[in-house]
């Protein structure tokens, strides 16, 4: 018989369940955040840390970043929204962004701290010195090359896995003719549907530039992300040796995240009077599901012959998705039944860390009768 569990308590399980292990304990930790009361100082490691805030109703993302020391070490702040059915992220570098902006009292929410400070740097080179007695040439001064060179928008090749593209923009005044800059692609931060740890990933590499005034250009950049597994906020940076009147448009970020709705669509047992219970799940786009984590949770009211009930609730457990926009599966729910002298009202539910945007159909309920085929008699 399994364990039946109020419904406060499944609620809160199904939460600890997201958060999985998403907090990596190093060590020693490498940032603090000071919570009002009742809330207390705790310690932050690098990585992605689960922390209840005490901030009241309506608090600015910002505010809380200014609660950490030191402030800069975060890299994102990040909140599951239940009404919403996704992750909401706030990326400081890139607010324009994000679409966590707020927070309320006892909101769960992670704090990611980089795992690193970034890459190496390249030692530069020490100028050749010229023989004593040697006199120096006056170089001519070239004309400066003049440009405002753009990032103005992060796309994703393919969905649900692809590698970014970043779009250039030059807006002048000068045309850029094989012009080399420096590319840098980063994931600020990783956030993973199963709530496991992650860290990211980046890379930094010189492009050659053609590109007219007012001209545009897709370059695919070596950074791939896999929407199925994990949400992320990316930024790229570019840097030019020629004069750029407007590095403020040189950076660009975004939050990428799966957008599936996903609907509990049937509940059948496979055999009767005795059986298990299986659950249709039905992903109805856009994007497609690859070996993606939900949650499926199920519990039944159960009712015999003789007006006996009892309730039964089965835990959300991770269960691993593929599906493809239109196509549906059979998921087994944990749950058996024997409805030789009982029926039962069965609800089953998925939640999903990504974006749903239609959560209504997230949840089922189905009336299974009592058996009435040959072969069993029930004796009340």
């Amino acid at each position: 018989m399994k364990r039946r569990l109020p419904t406060a308590v499944l609620a809160c399980l199904a939460m600890v369940l997201l958060a999985g292990s998403g907090a990596s304990v190093l060590a020693q930790p490498v940032a603090s955040i000071a919570l009002p009361d009742p809330g207390e100082a705790k310690e932050l490691y690098a990585g992605c840390n689960l922390v209840s805030l005490t901030f009241p109703d309506g608090t600015t993302s910002e505010e809380v970043l200014h609660a950490v020391t030191p402030p800069e070490s975060v890299q994102a702040l990040w909140r599951q929204t239940p009404a919403l059915d996704r992750f909401e992220g706030f990326s400081p570098a890139f607010p324009q962004a994000s679409d966590l902006l707020r927070v309320n009292f006892l909101d769960p929410v992670w704090i990611c701290i980089p795992r690193s400070l970034g890459p190496p740097t390249t030692p530069t080179p020490t100028p050749a010195v010229p023989p004593a007695g040697t006199a120096t040439p006056t170089p001519t001064p070239a004309p400066q090359l003049t440009a405002d060179l753009a990032i103005t928008e992060l796309l994703l090749q393919s969905r649900p896995q692809g590698y970014v593209v970043a779009r250039f923009m030059n807006n002048g005044p000068d045309t850029l003719s094989n012009v080399t800059v420096t590319l840098s692609c980063g994931e600020e931060s990783v956030m993973p549907y199963d709530g496991s740890p992650a860290s990211g990933t980046g890379f930094e590499a010189p492009i050659t530039v053609t590109l007219t005034p007012g001209q545009t250009w897709d370059f695919p950049t070596a950074l791939t992300l896999d929407l199925s597994k994990a949400a992320y906020t990316v930024s790229c940076t570019v840097d030019a040796d020629f004069y750029d009147p407007n590095t403020a448009n040189n950076v660009s970020g975004r939050v990428f995240s799966l957008e599936a709705d996903l609907a509990v669509t049937d509940i059948f047992p496979d055999n009767q009077p005795e059986g298990r219970l299986w659950a249709r799940i039905t992903n109805n786009g856009p994007d497609t599901l690859v070996n993606t984590t939900v949650l499926l949770g199920c519990s039944y009211v159960a009712t015999t012959t003789w007006l006996s009930t009892w309730t039964e609730v089965v835990a959300p457990t991770f269960t691993t998705v593929t599906l493809a926009p239109g196509q549906t599966k059979e998921f087994y729910t944990l749950m058996s039944i024997d409805n030789s002298c009982t029926w039962y009202d069965v609800t089953c539910k998925v939640q999903v860390a990504f974006y749903d945007s239609n959560n209504a159909n997230n949840s089922y309920f189905e009336k299974i009768p009592q058996w009435t085929g040959g072969g069993y008699r029930c004796p009340y």
